[in-house]
């Protein structure tokens, strides 16, 4: 009995003793945020989109090009040679291709933010998830506690009544039995657990052994209106709103090989400083410009082909995006049904956990009466156990199908 009570000891009071960091929902996102690598990565990947998307960048601003040289030689007599100038060279028609540039360069940076955006979504998405992981855990390792606590009672009071002989040895031994089950489930429920601490500190970017105080979330669930989610979805959904850029993008592409089938024209200017020193100064500056007209006749129809493949892809994406559409809108619907559905079943596990406890109750008072035997008690011990992993089960799975709806509809940044 000594040895009992020992390993009892043992089992339900050996979590870490070490201190402990409190973690909530919102402190999880937070690190997560902040310390991602993804996100550092879509971060930078943006700002160098915004660094491309200038005028300059795409050849609407003129060029001035400044050069200027000494020179100086020794032979029958000594000389120097001085020279500067400055050369200007402003493109002003190549078909409104530059124009055409400008727009893509800008659409490519707000692609770069929107897929900034897709990967923040995605760590909170990961961490949210993993976090709902980690309670459930939590909770399973709960109840596997508790339940050892049952069993362990049972135990005790079986060996007592034993030793006043008021029941036979086979009571004591089945208890036992039990123990050990509930003992060897309790392990396993604290080796989950472990697990999953060390899950959530990889996703929040620091030392898997880092401990863990949980806070649980007690967020209520939220309500939502289809008509106003599928509103939602077309206008923030991250991926499709890519794809809108996309196919945005694709069409100002067409225009711009257009343009490369009309002419060009370019206005050029230099100024240049000239000095020769040979027993004095002689100097003098010049002044020139002029404009000059292009125009491709013949390229082996490399820009008619250009043109045809800036159609075709443009076509590709449209139907990407159609196709998109689709999935989205079966996807939404599919995440609201499903999260009505686990709503109602967790409203029947939350009945099912009352009538399992009332249950428990009730048979534990009989048991300790001699007025019902320990294998009633014990279905009824097990029937509350699995009554409360089904009520927690059901709780974040309703959770997580709230999240993805926020995911779908492009609502998860907002709240």
């Amino acid at each position: 009995m000594k040895k009992i009570r020992v390993l009892i000891g043992f089992l339900l009071l050996s979590a870490p003793l070490s201190a402990q960091e409190a973690l909530t929902l919102e402190t999880a996102v937070a690190m997560a945020l902040e310390n991602n690598l993804n996100i550092k990565v879509a971060k930078n990947q943006a700002e160098v989109s915004a660094n491309n998307a200038t005028k300059g960048n795409a050849g609407l601003l003129p060029s001035l090009n400044a050069s200027g040289g000494v020179n100086y030689s020794e032979h029958n007599e000594d000389k120097i040679y001085s020279s500067g100038a400055l050369n200007f060279s402003y493109t002003l028609f190549n078909g409104l291709g530059a124009r055409y540039t400008y727009k893509i360069l800008n659409f490519r940076k707000q692609q770069a933010e929107l897929t900034e955006r897709f990967n923040i979504e995605n760590t909170i998405t990961n961490v949210i998830s993993g976090f709902y992981q980690l309670s459930k855990a939590y909770d399973e390792l709960d109840v596997a506690s508790e339940n050892l606590q049952i069993s362990k009672e049972r135990l005790l009071r079986n060996e007592s009544e034993y030793e006043f002989g008021n029941i036979n040895k086979l009571e004591v031994l089945n208890a036992k039995v039990d123990f050990n089950r509930d003992s060897s489930v309790y392990l396993k429920s604290q080796q989950s657990y472990e697990e999953a601490i060390r899950e959530m500190n990889v996703l929040l970017g620091r030392s898997a052994e880092t401990k863990i105080q949980l806070i649980k979330d007690a967020s209520n669930f939220q309500e939502f209106n289809m008509m106003e989610l599928k509103r939602k979805t077309l206008e923030e959904n991250a991926e499709y709103l890519l794809k809108t850029r996309e196919l945005r993008e694709d069409e100002i592409a067409v225009k711009k090989a257009k343009s490369g089938q009309l002419p060009s024209l370019s206005l050029k200017s230099s100024y240049s400083y000239y000095e020769n020193e040979i027993m004095g100064t002689n100097s003098h500056t010049q002044l020139t410009g002029g404009l000059t007209l292009s125009f491709n006749i013949f390229d082996g129809k490399r820009k008619k082909t250009e043109v045809a493949n800036a159609k075709i892809q443009k076509q590709i994406t449209e139907f990407e995006l159609q196709d998109k559409k689709l999935k989205l809108e079966k996807d939404l619907i599919n995440a609201y049904a499903d999260y009505q559905y686990n709503l109602k079943v967790l409203a029947l596990e939350e009945d099912a956990l009352n009538a399992a406890s009332l249950n428990f109750e009730q048979t534990k008072e009989y048991y300790h009466l001699g007025q019902v035997t320990s294998t009633s008690f014990r279905e009824a011990q097990l029937n509350l156990v699995e009554a409360k992993n089904n009520k927690a089960a059901a709780g974040y799975n309703a959770k997580l199908s709230e999240l993805n709806i926020k995911i779908v509809s492009g609502v998860l940044l907002e709240q």
